[in-house]
């Protein structure tokens, strides 16, 4: 690791404490920047997404904020939809998965900004 990557990581890191979606600035870095392939790019990001999602977990924990029957109804189907779109994943070009991440950043950072720009 060189110190661009490591800036990166706080950069990235930091956003994500915001909930700004630092992960998916990640994926761009590594693909972008380092020349990484797309999917080792986006395991690399559910790693950098697991390890700060784990503390979380135990500060609202600990304070009682997490509702259990809501965390059942969303992570269930998002399970199951993520296998399928590991396998539909598995099924397509990576060009083509490229191209689709990229529009879906531009449509999340368009969004955002029309969103802010509204209040």
């Amino acid at each position: 690791m060189f110190f661009p990557d490591i800036a990166a990581a706080f950069f990235t890191a930091a956003l994500a404490g915001m909930g700004v979606g630092g992960g998916g600035l990640l994926v761009i870095y590594l693909t972008l920047a380092r020349e990484m392939p797309q999917l080792e790019a986006q395991g690399i990001n559910l790693l950098f997404f697991l390890s700060s999602a784990l503390p979380a977990i135990v500060v609202n924990l600990k304070k009682r904020r997490l509702d259990f029957r809501r965390i059942l109804s969303l992570a269930v189907p998002g399970a199951v939809c993520a296998v399928l779109g590991s396998i539909l994943a598995s099924e397509v070009d990576a060009a083509i998965l490229r191209k689709v991440f990229g529009g879906l950043m531009v449509i999340a950072g368009a969004a955002a900004a029309v969103k802010k720009g509204g209040n």
